[in-house]
């Protein structure tokens, strides 16, 4: 599963700069890897606590 998201990661990371290239507004590929980690690696910690919290309060 890790080895699929890490993947899925670089896919967008790939897509997503060749995007910014084509339309004119380069970006260093580290930036844009470091932005979909921290989406995706964040937004699955950010769930994971709201999902912990909630099955606390019951």
């Amino acid at each position: 599963m890790i080895i699929k998201v890490w993947l899925f990661i670089i896919v967008l990371t790939l897509v997503s700069w060749y995007l910014l290239k084509l339309t004119g507004k380069p970006t260093h590929i580290g930036w844009v890897f470091l932005f979909w980690i921290v989406t995706i690696l964040g937004g699955t910690a950010f769930f994971y606590m709201v999902s912990v919290w909630f099955v606390s309060n019951q």
